[in-house]
């Protein structure tokens, strides 16, 4: 009885739980409705709150929300929709007419109030996180599914230039970088290798972005690109564009680097809607134009070069298929090959897939012709790629007139430095200059044409700087593919016959036979269209032309035969009625010339160095037109030519006078040296009178018999028109001058033109420079075969504070530039220092005046001056000095050199060195802040002398810059 008593009561009490649950959710009903009402308005504002802050996020910055609030306010828009069905139905809820509550109606309600609220406070508690912003949004910045593909980095001239940029990248003071090359240098395959390190490093920059820009520039294409990697969304107004571009990119990230390839014009970053406010962040461009850099402000530079021979031959070793596909036999023919792709990737790939494992000589020897005459269309891919790609930069060229200037280089041989100033007169006797002005405003503008071909590297620096340039092998390949049916160019080639009459068809407009063995040209040719014919630099041996040769060319411009065998000249070149340069220089053998009467529109005639002419020729009082006259006679080192006591007799008179353009006159032979002797100086028929006449003339060299002729000329001359345009002026004196002739020291003391700026002298006897001559104004001197000079200046006058470059040449007495302790304002502006065969001189610049005078000193070169033993001289111990502006050493020819200063030079502009045949020279001073000399020229002749010990200290520093080593260390 008490188990079954016992059981009942368990029983009664489990049913009791439940039924008081129920009851409870029914006397409870109001109470959770309330409470779910309050928790649901906290759980509602948090959601608006959230929303708010998503659209403005999205708005503003393109920003997304995470997977995680997307799914919170999900589950919080179906509790809305629960809260909805509930209605809004109340707890005094009755039945049966009101009379009755409905008990069920309260509970079903009560749980399902219950159950909402349960849920509210879950989302509520899920949603706390929510309340900062940056757990709202997923990575602003979505990243690129996969790095960009790019090709190995080819020797180490390529990791030098990645390095470089990456270094720039890395410099808080550098923002914009442009990186530039020809067509087809490696440009884009550099910087497609930082792009994938710098995105896979993701340690320097928020995000990493490549856009491709290509030559034709679509602004909103190059927007979708940024904004699709921002993950932002754009509106179809452009300005608009721009400005949410530019939002996101600088309140999303710290910082950015975005790198635009393939850059044909101009972009402005604004534009485009990329910020230039700094904050770490990089915009990096590759272009074909220097110009472009410019004109997009970068704050720096970076030109990718050619592979070296060294690099190029392996790259192209790979492309064939590796080095046992070639044969001892086809070796030679290979290598010649791949030097024939002048270094340039692009087409060391294309030449190499062409032949790859190809083993048939007569194939490697057929493409080896194929380049070399610049015929490259049987090589697969040439003209495609190569010749293709290069050819987008000539279309380029701003003007006809800049692609015509660009042909005319291609007249030159393969890989010939060609001389600036000789090329830009070979432009205005054309044509391509237009004929304004002043001869240098004409040279001004070619200058200008120069730098544009430069800019788009289309045309190169020479190592020598600005006085030359090359053309790269290619691209003259391409230029005489383009003027294959215009120009007949056979330079460099050394032919020993001349072409048959039927090559010198009527279209042609340019022809050039420059070095080749040419001893006779035979025929009439008929080419009425031919402007341009360069016959110079060939053979020695006598060249003749026949009779007739010239006699179907009278458009002929420019007709160039210096440094030729010449005897004589045929007739038919002087009824070139259209002539405007006729260039003669150096034709040693030439006897006579016919008259010149008939070349009426010649503006530049060059008979330099003429050393067996009897007599000028006649005619010149026709040459009204003539700008520029040449007829000095000197050897390279101001010594006189070998038939240097024949005479002249006096320079025509009046002719001078019929020659009122007359910009340059070059006369110092001392064949009609000008002296001082009666009234010659005041008779306007007189050489000298005609001369202080000339109101145009800027430039003027000749020969003074003596100190008071050239004095008379001075002072008459500032009495005229002349010395105000006198910029250039180069002289030599046959006597003695030395600033002590107690007896007659006035007489002795040079006048120099106040104005000019320009100034050469030699065989002139003074012992210092500034004892004779002293001029506040010049920047340009030099002085050789100066037997007797040993300084510059003396102790405590300034000397030449304007000077900017001085070339001392030929002085066997000279000992240094100054003697005592010299005023600060001597040679402070000096910027080129060049000395060569000066054999008595050992010590070339005291400390004290280097650190005192020459802090603007860029580049110093010296050669041939066999004594020297110190180039900074220190009486005390060395100490720590600094040429801030210092770019370039050459020292060549130094054999008793043991140091170039004792102390450290800190050279942080220091860009090149050459070292050739300075056996005893064992250290080297520089210092550029201890930071590695990347990017700069390095040349050193013999292996032991880099691998000596006492370079150690240096060579860590220098070793990066080291590119003429390979083939010393490989």
């Amino acid at each position: 009885m008490e188990i079954a008593s016992g059981l009942l009561s368990s029983a009664c009490q489990l049913a009791w739980g439940p039924v008081c649950q129920q009851l409870n959710y029914i006397r409870k009903l109001r109470e959770n409705e309330e409470t779910m009402q309050s928790e649901w308005r906290t759980l509602s504002s948090r959601k608006d709150d959230i929303c708010k802050n998503l659209d403005t996020g999205h708005a503003r910055y393109g920003k997304k929300p995470k997977a995680e609030v997307t799914d919170w306010l999900k589950k919080v828009e179906k509790i809305e929709e629960k809260l909805d069905s509930l209605g809004s139905g109340s707890a005094n809820h009755m039945c049966c007419k009101g009379f009755c509550p409905n008990y069920y109606s309260h509970l079903k309600r009560s749980k399902k109030t219950v159950g909402i609220l349960r849920e509210v406070k879950d989302l509520q508690e899920k949603g706390k996180p929510f309340a900062e912003r940056e757990n709202l949004f997923i990575d602003s910045l979505p990243e690129t599914s996969s790095s960009l593909p790019a090709t190995t980095l080819h020797g180490t001239s390529a990791e030098r230039k990645k390095e470089e940029i990456l270094q720039c990248i890395m410099d808080p003071e550098v923002g914009k970088i442009g990186v530039y090359g020809m067509g087809g240098v490696g440009k884009t395959t550099i910087m497609r290798q930082i792009y994938n390190q710098l995105k896979e490093e993701k340690d320097d920059f928020d995000i990493v972005m490549w856009v491709t820009v290509s030559s034709v520039f679509e602004l909103a294409k190059v927007q979708e690109t940024i904004a699709e990697q921002l993950g932002c969304p754009l509106s179809s107004d452009e300005t608009s564009r721009a400005m949410e571009l530019s939002q996101a990119l600088r309140r999303r990230r710290r910082n950015f680097l975005i790198i635009l390839d393939d850059i044909w014009d101009v972009v402005s970053l604004q534009t485009v809607g990329i910020p230039e406010d700094g904050n770490g962040s990089k915009v990096v461009w590759t272009t074909r134009f220097m110009d472009i850099c410019n004109n997009m402000e970068s704050q720096k530079e970076i030109k990718i070069e050619g592979l070296t021979d060294e690099e190029a031959w392996s790259l192209f070793k790979d492309k064939v298929g590796g080095e046992d596909i070639i044969s001892l036999e086809i070796k030679p023919i290979a290598e010649q090959v791949a030097r024939e792709c002048g270094g340039l990737p692009l087409a060391l790939i294309t030449v190499g897939c062409a032949l790859r494992k190809e083993k048939q000589l007569p194939v490697w020897r057929n493409a080896l012709h194929e380049l070399k005459t610049s015929s490259t269309d049987q090589i697969k891919g040439m003209t495609k790629y190569v010749f293709g790609s290069l050819k987008f930069s000539y279309d380029r060229l701003s003007s006809d007139t800049m692609r015509a200037c660009f042909l005319y280089c291609a007249l030159y041989p393969e890989d010939y430095p060609i001389l600036v100033d000789e090329l830009i007169e070979y432009w205005m006797a054309e044509g391509l200059i237009d004929e304004e002005g002043s001869i240098q405003t004409e040279k001004d503008k070619g200058h200008a044409y120069l730098k544009e071909l430069k800019d788009a590297c289309m045309i190169q620096s020479d190592r020598d700087g600005d006085k030359y340039v090359r053309m790269h092998d290619l691209i003259r390949d391409l230029a005489i593919n383009i003027t294959r049916e215009q120009f007949m160019v056979k330079a460099g080639l050394w032919l020993k016959e001349s072409p048959k009459e039927e090559e010198w068809v009527e279209s042609l407009e340019r022809v050039s036979f420059i070095w080749n063995n040419i001893e006779a040209f035979r025929g009439q040719p008929n080419c009425p269209g031919l402007s341009t014919l360069l016959l110079c630099d060939s053979s020695r041996e006598p060249v003749t032309f026949s009779d007739t040769f010239f006699k179907h060319m009278h458009n002929l411009k420019v007709l160039d035969l210096s440094l030729t065998g010449i005897r004589s000249l045929p007739d038919s070149l002087f009824d070139l009625v259209n002539l405007h340069a006729l260039i003669l220089m150096g034709c040693h053998k030439l006897e006579c010339l016919p008259s010149l009467a008939k070349l009426h529109k010649l503006r530049q005639l060059k008979l330099k160095n003429l050393y067996s002419l009897k007599e000028l020729p006649h005619g010149l009082e026709n040459l009204v037109k003539l700008r520029h006259l040449d007829i000095s006679c000197k050897d390279r080192d101001g010594e006189w030519g070998e038939d240097r006591d024949r005479e002249w007799g006096s320079f025509p008179s009046g002719v001078l006078l019929k020659m009122p353009r007359l910009e340059i006159l070059f006369m110092d032979d001392r064949r009609w040296s000008l002296s001082y002797g009666g009234n010659a100086i005041s008779e306007d028929s007189s050489t000298i009178g005609e001369i202080i006449r000339l109101k145009k003339l800027i430039e003027f060299s000749t020969d003074f018999a003596d100190v008071l002729a050239f004095n008379s000329f001075v002072n008459k001359a500032r009495e005229s028109e002349l010395l105000r345009n006198l910029d250039f002026f180069r002289f030599t004196l046959s006597c003695k001058c030395e600033g002590h002739n107690v007896e007659n020291e006035r007489m002795d003391e040079v006048i120099l033109p106040v104005t000019a700026n320009t100034l050469e002298i030699s065989h002139c006897n003074f012992i210092r420079l500034s004892d004779s001559f002293a001029t506040d104004d010049l920047r340009y001197c030099q002085i050789s075969t100066c037997k007797e000079m040993k300084w510059i200046g003396k102790d405590g006058e300034i000397v030449f504070p304007s000077l900017e470059t001085l070339h001392l040449l030929f002085l066997d007495r000279f000992e240094g530039l100054c003697k005592e302790k010299t005023h600060e304002g001597t040679l402070k502006n000096l910027r080129k220092l060049h000395i060569y065969s000066c054999q008595k001189l050992k010590y070339l610049i005291p400390y004290d005046f280097l650190v005192n005078n020459l802090q603007n000193l860029e580049e110093i070169l010296i050669e041939n001056c066999y004594e020297m033993e110190d180039i900074i001289s220190v009486e005390a111990s060395a100490t720590m000095a600094s040429l801030p502006k210092f770019k370039k050493l050459t020292l060549s020819e130094l054999p008793a050199l043991t140091s170039i200063y004792q102390g450290k030079l800190v050279c942080d502009s220091l860009c090149k060195i050459e070292i050739e045949n300075c056996p005893k020279l064992k250290n080297l001073p520089f210092l550029r802040n201890n930071v590695p000399f990347v990017g700069m020229g390095f040349e050193v002749s013999d292996k032991w002398l880099w691998e000596a010990v006492e370079w150690a200290d240096v060579k860590e520093l220098f070793q990066p810059s080291v590119a003429v080593l390979d083939e010393f260390t490989r």
